[in-house]
């Protein structure tokens, strides 16, 4: 083991307080409102730090890692786009004030409002496959990052991933989104301890100089400069710009891990402001576990090791080889809260869209009615529960080709640009019709899947199939509504 005794007890006493915490909200717990968007009644302070703390885990640092390791200061540029898209959002209320004033529980809400319960159920499925293969690699690769940190052996890791996900899911099944908000503040407090000394301790470690250096002899002209050979050409130019701040946008509106924050705000107004204070905590989101990786890269090129380190490892590596004991314990504390709350907030989110949209889509149309509130509850939690026995699943088998973060952006990809040309059209344009909505839909999720199928072959076209997605999304939906429109021009009733 690398951890003496101070920093077992440490780790100790946080788990202790998960379950405290849990307990103690769950007289909190009246109905499905109050367990899928906290009863509507969370203010801006505090939405402000859950969604932070739910978009921070281990799994952020290790993919914006790995972007560091591999492409050096130039990964700095990843930072830019959601920036631009929370100041858009937050300023502007594009979109998302229309959702926040409707009153709805998970995005897919608006498309039977909208469109029809058709184009719920079919958007629902997507959302849920994407979302959980996204979430699905999760448990895999943190607990590898727990081993080396450490130092449990690596033939534990299902052992490990299996612990870790049983603690969330019982605080979470206990007392749904007032848990993980309650945690959040906790995330919050251990994160940024830990943020702040691995920042210092391994800069001091290996120093400016020594990082630049490393940089410009291992990787070259590409690892300085973003757009090199040209704003065009570069692998961080504008064509992935383009197509991050889209994917930033449609995120924002569409992934429900964080419109639910915007759903469980007491008031639009309140939902715009946490958007738009969010932009620079999302900055310094990305720049600094991508700084923290290219110190590993540094350090460990220094020591003649980082040929045989790959993005992933060296993370882990470098806090478990330049942080002391106490201090490490407090670090990794507030690694485990992120993780905790992030899986926390994802297993409520997917498995949201899967009780809500899908099965409570299905029952519906069988029966006729909706499940009361207290049903609905209960078929959340099973859910959830089932959710995460496929996640572990998924971690032990799938193997992820190419960049982390890639794979990442492209199972969101599978439906983000359909849910962004339906929502922003179906809000802004009167003709967006059902047929619209489905061709948007479909067209948006090939571009990704493609991806996905066959990472290795296309992986220099990455950009392209990113904002090509939301142009063939477009023209699925122009097409689609025009052909309705022409053949069946009744009046559209737009939404409340």
């Amino acid at each position: 083991m690398n951890f003496n005794y101070l920093d077992i007890i440490i780790i100790v006493i946080y788990v202790a307080f998960i379950f405290f915490a849990g307990a103690i909200v769950k007289k909190y717990i009246k109905g499905i409102d109050d367990y899928l968007v906290a009863g509507r009644s969370m203010g801006f302070n505090l939405g402000l730090i859950s969604l932070m703390c739910t978009e921070i885990g281990m799994i952020t640092y290790v993919y914006y890692a790995e972007l560091g390791y591999k492409a050096g200061l130039s990964a700095l540029m990843v930072a830019v786009p959601p920036v631009v898209a929370l100041l858009f959002l937050g300023k502007t209320g594009f979109v998302i004030k229309k959702l926040m004033e409707m009153k709805i529980m998970t995005v897919p809400e608006y498309f039977s409002k909208r469109y029809s319960k058709g184009v719920r159920f079919y958007i629902g499925i997507l959302m849920a496959v994407g979302g959980i293969l996204n979430f699905g690699v999760f448990p895999g690769v943190e607990a590898k990052f727990i081993n080396i940190v450490t130092g449990i052996p690596e033939q534990h890791l299902l052992y490990t991933m299996v612990i870790l996900l049983t603690v969330v899911l019982l605080y979470t099944l206990v007392g749904g989104m007032v848990s993980v908000i309650v945690t959040n503040y906790v995330q919050y407090v251990l994160l940024s301890f830990g943020m702040v000394a691995i920042t210092v301790l391994g800069f001091y470690a290996i120093g400016w100089n020594g990082i630049v250096d490393s940089i410009s002899t291992v990787i070259g002209d590409k690892g300085i400069d973003p757009f090199f050979p040209s704003f065009i050409e570069g692998e961080f130019g504008l064509g992935f710009l383009v197509w991050q701040i889209l994917m930033w946008v449609s995120l924002l509106i569409g992934w429900q891990a964080m419109s639910a924050r915007l759903f469980a705000s007491k008031d639009a107004k309140t939902g715009q402001r946490i958007y738009t204070w969010s932009a620079l905590m999302f900055f310094a989101r990305a720049i600094i576990p991508i700084f923290w990786e290219i110190i590993a890269f540094g350090y460990y090129t220094n020591l003649g090791t980082a040929s045989g380190m790959n993005g992933i490892d060296s993370l882990p590596n470098l806090i478990k080889d330049t942080i002391p004991h106490g201090i490490l314990g407090l670090i990794f504390a507030g690694l485990l809260a992120a993780s905790m709350s992030t899986y926390a907030s994802y297993l409520l989110s997917w498995s949201s869209i899967v009780s809500q949209d899908i099965i409570g889509t299905i029952i519906k149309f069988s029966t006729g009615k909706e499940l009361n509130s207290k049903k609905q509850l209960t078929v959340s939690r099973i859910t959830m529960a089932v959710v995460m026995i496929f996640i572990i699943w998924w971690s032990l088998f799938h193997k992820v080709e190419g960049y982390l973060y890639f794979y990442l952006n492209m199972t969101a990809m599978l439906f983000i640009p359909g849910t962004l040309i339906c929502i922003s059209l179906g809000v802004y344009w009167k003709k967006a019709r059902t047929l619209g909505a489905y061709l948007a839909i479909t067209f948006g999720a090939i571009p990704p899947l493609l991806y996905l199928i066959f990472p290795d072959e296309i992986l220099k076209y990455a950009s392209e199939i990113g904002y090509g997605g939301f142009i063939v999304a477009l023209i699925g939906m122009l097409i689609g509504s025009a052909i309705q429109n022409k053949y069946n021009p009744k009046k559209v009733t737009e939404v409340a």
